[in-house]
């Protein structure tokens, strides 16, 4: 079937891109690309995703330097980050492969420009598109990636549905287990208007790319959307429709049956009633959700309210659209947290989600978007089974596994927390979990630095640094932080405090936090107890910490090791809160396995700490 021709840009012909060697050999090590594994002598090394990425491009340049820019945006690309980033994944593949850049053996330093590999490599084979055949997949699910789609200059009011249209279909699909499917934020890394079906493929690791295009047309709007195969670029199936404004719904529910008919008719998950009720039944109801999803991206306090209002108002149309009513929880939980005060925001996010959930209980967004909340209520055991409860029917959600990592951890079962991590990236390599919170809660500051990688952080990643003794680093990045201090105020002015040696200003600002009227998450209380401690508060550093505790989060691992809380392990109370915080551990495993933990994240089987990094 050919491609339809609406609104794409007209191409030369290009011949087929050179394709680059699928193995490699270095000393005693072996790389290979499709498999996705490096081994020394037979043996495999764990590489986290963004570490195997570098080490190709480095072997892929045949000896040439490669410059630190072009490495960064390779490996992040259309996003800011700081060279550090770089440096530290560069230390993490030099210990790895047993380098030091004193005595380079593979990777060489060019100073002020790049790196340079030096060891001779042998190169044989040729990369092969990621396909359903070629390779072996957690669950043998069908991965897709849906692009924005093109939008057409000449129509006005409507240009949200480039993001917003395309977004509905992949969160629909997602709660089918038949599909993985791959964030949008992922396409938009690519370039718009000349991506390479087998190039998106090997990269995005996915089977299948969804691309469309959107215009003007008599009768309203003309949306045309295709499937193609990363395989070998060939276009599976193609359709355009002529509606009216109000009428997008019905483009939605079509890609949808298309997409389940062409992909999913072998497979057990084949019922796409889940997927079609992703969209309000109105038409108004669907045009005020489908813009207020693409309002939600962009994370700031005027477009957040107005999804919000656009959420309720779809609602009041069609409130038996269980979507919807996740989003708006998800909305008042952002204002919870980061708006004016307002002790209503958490009462209504509970409430639309209690209603989400009683219309539709295996809700794949709902769940998501429900664990924090439900932890930071202190029910991080109950989100714990209900995850663990959804994931034996749907095993091919990243999403779902990523809120495991969270609710392991408040629950002190950070092997558990560690493994769900290593399971959503067998899914979706390139998704965001909070796993960089669990390897520091382990003392592992280094891979909780590089998992925390290149988000636009707030605190987390200052804190490691405070807490690796690079004090000046910390600093000059806090500098950069002024504008977000107000989101995190005792936890952001207390840390500047400590690391300018201003005890009392620390000091003051962590006791705001037992004034405070604002909710705050346990997991954030414990952190401003390891700052109590850091200062020697030693009352103070046990009040915080008590009020982790009685919030819902216990890991057992820092308290022990952490030495940070020094000050207070010799004070009766602390060795009360510890000993409270082991039985609730404890607790928690025994719950844990009797919800078949143990299973769904395959504990049982041959796992170390490096596999799971």
């Amino acid at each position: 079937m050919e491609s339809p021709r609406f609104f794409q840009f007209p191409q030369r012909p290009r011949p087929e891109p050179e394709r680059a060697p699928a193995r490699y050999t270095f000393g005693p090590f072996s790389l290979d690309v499709d498999r996705h594994l490096l081994a020394r002598a037979g043996e495999p090394i764990a590489l986290p995703p963004k570490g195997f990425d570098l080490l190709c491009l480095l072997l892929r340049s045949n000896g040439d330097v490669v410059e630190k820019d072009r490495l960064m945006r390779a490996l992040w690309p259309d996003t800011f980050v700081e060279e550090a980033n770089l440096s530290n994944l560069i230390a993490l593949l030099r210990r790895a492969l047993g380098d030091s850049p004193a005595r380079s053996v593979y990777i060489q330093t060019v100073p002020k420009v790049g790196y340079r590999f030096v060891a001779a490599v042998a190169a044989d084979g040729a990369d092969t598109a990621v396909t359903i055949e070629a390779r072996e997949r957690p669950g043998g699910a069908i991965r897709i990636l849906a692009f924005p789609f093109r939008m057409d200059g000449a129509l006005h009011g409507q240009e949200h549905l480039g993001y917003s249209l395309p977004d509905a279909v992949s969160s629909s699909l997602a709660e089918l287990n038949a599909f993985t499917v791959r964030s949008m934020q992922l396409a938009m890394s690519f370039d718009p208007l000349r991506w390479d079906p087998r190039t998106v493929g090997r990269e995005a690791e996915v089977d299948y790319v969804l691309s469309g295009a959107i215009g003007p047309a008599r009768a309203g709007i003309l949306i045309s959307a295709q499937l193609i195969a990363t395989r070998d670029g060939t276009v599976g199936w193609s359709q355009q429709w002529e509606i009216a404004a109000g009428e997008v719904a019905t483009v939605h529910h079509a890609v949808i049956h298309h997409v389940v008919r062409r992909l999913a008719r072998d497979a057990a998950d084949t019922d796409a009633s889940a997927a079609l009720a992703g969209m309000p039944a109105d038409a108004e109801g669907s045009r005020m959700y489908l813009l207020a999803n693409e309002l939600s991206t962009r994370r700031d306090l005027e477009n957040f309210a107005l999804a919000r209002d656009l959420y309720a108002a779809c609602l009041e149309r069609d409130p038996q659209c269980a979507p919807a009513w996740a989003r708006l929880g998800r909305c008042y939980r952002w204002f919870e947290k980061f708006g004016p005060p307002d002790p209503s925001c958490a009462v209504k996010a509970q409430n639309a989600f209690a209603r989400a959930f009683e219309l539709n209980p295996d809700l794949v967004l709902a769940h998501a978007h429900y664990t924090p909340i439900e932890s930071d209520a202190g029910h991080a055991e109950s989100a714990m089974v209900r995850l663990l409860r959804r994931l034996r029917t749907h095993r091919n959600s990243a999403e779902l596994f990523a809120g495991l990592v969270h609710a392991c951890r408040y629950c002190g079962q950070v092997e558990a927390s560690l493994a769900a991590h290593h399971r959503a990236l067998e899914l979706d390599r390139r998704i965001r979990t909070s796993v960089a919170h669990t390897w520091f809660a382990l003392g592992d500051f280094e891979r909780a630095l590089f998992w925390y990688g290149n988000r636009e952080g707030v605190y987390l990643d200052v804190l490691i640094l405070a807490s690796s003794r690079r004090e000046r680093e910390c600093a000059a990045l806090l500098s950069t932080r002024k504008a977000r201090f107000g989101m995190m105020p005792e936890a952001m002015d207390s840390l500047e405090a400590y690391v300018l040696g201003d005890r009392a200003r620390g000091l003051e600002a962590l006791r705001s936090a037992l004034e405070t009227t604002r909710p705050m998450e346990p997991e954030a209380l414990f952190y401003l107890a390891r700052q109590a401690a850091r200062f020697e508060a030693v009352d103070l550093g046990n009040q915080l910490l008590a009020r982790s505790l009685a919030g819902g989060y216990w890991t057992t691992a820092a308290l022990q090791r952490d030495p940070w809380f020094e000050s207070l392990r010799s004070t009766d109370h602390f060795c009360e809160l510890l000993r409270i915080a082991e039985d609730r551990e404890v607790h928690s495993r025994a719950v844990f396995f009797e919800a078949g933990g143990d299973a769904v994240l395959g504990l049982g089987s041959e796992r170390d700490d490096e596999r799971l990094a």
